[in-house]
């Protein structure tokens, strides 16, 4: 019976002790599915990251294989995961950035430090480009990755937007830069172009009063062309200022390049470059634009003169227009308006330029010349005002050593062109004793456009300030007022004209100044002033204005 019992005792101690085994073994079960499970959660929460990030996380061995990539690169580049697994990683990257990521894997691959970013230029599934910036680290000795791990974002957006910037500071800084010029143009021009009308107006004066044969005529006609050469710079900075007032027509561009390449300006152009061979491709139907005819006579000539500069040893310099339709951007603007224009090229043969200086060629005083040489820099500035005052846009293509092509787009009218006119007799401008008042702040302007007026046979008086004008016509009348713009201390010549108007309704003026705001003169001219005519003086071109206002029908004064 004891041994029955002690058989029942140790069978008792194996039972408990096997439950106890089968507890343990149900415990390390739970345990394992536990960690399964928790595996599992881990795995769906690493794949719900990869798949869902906006990066995209690429594994590649030592030999820079792709062996892991998120699905997220599809939305990037627009290739399945299982369409790169295998390939080489600088497959994808374009073939200019190839040697710099090659080089920049090779120092990964000897740190266990984090990669600084980089961005690389990465081709599309569908041929377009990207940007991708990538940081990684080396984990090939890690077991459980085993291979060098990279984060990529795509920032092309961001590039762009930062280039965009970029662009746009450009634009404010020219923009700053034409108006700290128009600021200075202000500060100068009235002053100057008085000085200078002062200079070739007496100078007109004493050529008509020299004969012929005299020794000192040819000094005098040397003065004039000086003082006209100096105009001509004082208003290409008013072009520049946006300062100026133009005289806008309907012309014919073939005629404007027509007429510049008769002028003695390319003549003498030609006899100092006798290597380069000038042709012309003018399309005869080439419709008309809008635009100021010295203006752009200026902008032909001082394209060419840019051209012949780039060929000091001589070279083909050829001038083309032809009419086009655009419907998409030119070059270097994001938006053109679609329509005809008449296209300008002007293409050289010659040096070319750099592409550091590319950016900066229609800058005002920007010039490559050497000292000496002559040129005030502001040639290609001035191309690129007249083509902004009349709508237009520019696009250049050149590079060194390979010849540049200016291409220029005028939007067209179908208005027909204004007949060109020629010199004008004095007898057709002559006066037949009529009262002119001219009001001008600066004594020596006055005194000169007097002595042209009693030239002219007109009966002149002077005033020297806008409040003299006024108060001199509450006693007189004057046919008609020859009313500078800018007169200062005191009322300008808007404000004379308005408090003259109130006492003489009907009152003819015109209206002169070597400096004046567009939208002053127009309100003058919305009170009834006619012409706006430009300082320096001229002595048919004052005539005629003066001519032609008086000769309009007598005005309504009720």
């Amino acid at each position: 019976m004891k041994d029955e019992s002690k058989t029942k005792a140790e069978l008792i101690d194996e039972l408990t002790l096997l439950r106890r085994e089968i507890a343990g073994l149900k415990k390390a079960q739970a345990r394992q599915m536990r960690v399964s499970a928790a595996l599992k959660r881990s795995e769906a929460y690493f794949r719900a990251i990869t798949q869902n990030s906006s990066d995209i996380v690429i594994i590649v061995d030592d030999l820079a294989r792709i062996t892991y990539v998120s699905p997220s690169v599809e939305r990037f580049v627009g290739y399945r995961p299982d369409e790169l697994i295998g390939r080489s990683g600088f497959e994808l990257i374009v073939s200019d950035d190839n040697p710099r990521a090659i080089e920049d894997f090779g120092r990964a691959l000897m740190t266990r430090e984090v990669v600084i970013p980089n961005a690389f230029g990465i081709r599309h599934k569908d041929g377009t480009m990207r940007i991708l910036e990538g940081v990684g680290k080396n984990l090939l000795d890690d077991p459980a990755v085993a291979g060098f791990v990279m984060n990529v974002r795509d920032v092309t957006d961001r590039i762009q937007a930062e280039k965009e910037r970029v662009r746009l500071e450009q634009r404010l800084n020219r923009a700053e830069k034409m108006e700290a010029l128009g600021t200075m143009a202000g500060g100068v021009a009235h002053d100057l172009n008085n000085a200078l009308g002062v200079l070739i107006g007496y100078s007109e004066l004493m050529l008509a009063a020299i004969d012929e044969a005299s020794p000192v005529i040819s000094h005098v006609r040397n003065v004039i062309q000086g003082g006209e050469t100096a105009a001509a710079i004082v208003r290409d900075l008013l072009t520049l200022a946006r300062r100026g007032v133009q005289t806008v027509k309907v012309l014919n561009l073939n005629a404007v390049i027509r007429s510049s390449l008769r002028t003695p300006e390319f003549e003498k152009l030609c006899s100092s470059h006798p290597g380069v061979r000038v042709e012309t491709d003018l399309d005869e139907n080439l419709l008309n634009i809008q635009g100021a005819p010295g203006q752009l006579g200026k902008m032909v000539l001082n394209l060419v003169f840019n051209a012949a500069e780039a060929m000091p040893a001589g070279g083909d310099l050829t001038i083309r227009t032809v009419s086009r339709h655009l419907d998409r951007p030119v070059r270097g603007y994001d938006h053109v308006r679609e329509g005809r224009y008449a296209v300008l090229t002007v293409t050289d043969t010659g040096q070319g330029i750099a592409e550091a200086d590319m950016k900066h060629i229609f800058e005002p005083f920007y010039t490559k010349k050497a000292m000496g040489r002559g040129g005030t820099g502001l040639g290609l500035a001035v191309v690129w005002g007249a083509v902004q005052d009349c709508g237009g846009y520019i696009d250049v293509q050149s590079a060194a050593g390979s010849g540049s092509t200016f291409t220029l787009y005028f939007p067209v009218t179908e208005e027909p062109a204004a007949d060109e006119k020629m010199s004008v007799p004095i007898s057709h401008y002559m006066g037949q004793g009529e009262s002119i008042l001219v009001v001008d702040d600066v004594r020596e302007q006055r005194e000169l456009a007097a002595a042209m007026l009693a030239k002219l046979n007109y009966r002149v008086a002077k005033a020297g300030s806008g409040e003299e004008a006024v108060e001199y016509l509450r006693t007189h009348r004057a046919d008609l007022l020859v009313l500078d713009m800018i007169m200062d201390p005191g009322m300008n010549g808007l404000e004379t004209y308005e408090k003259i108007t109130e006492m003489h309704p009907g009152q003819r003026a015109i209206i002169v100044s070597g400096y004046s705001e567009s939208a002053i003169v127009s309100q003058a001219q919305a009170l009834g002033a006619g012409e706006y005519v430009k300082k320096p003086y001229v002595l048919e071109r004052l005539g005629l204005a003066v001519r032609r206002e008086l000769d309009k029908s007598v005005p309504d004064s009720h």
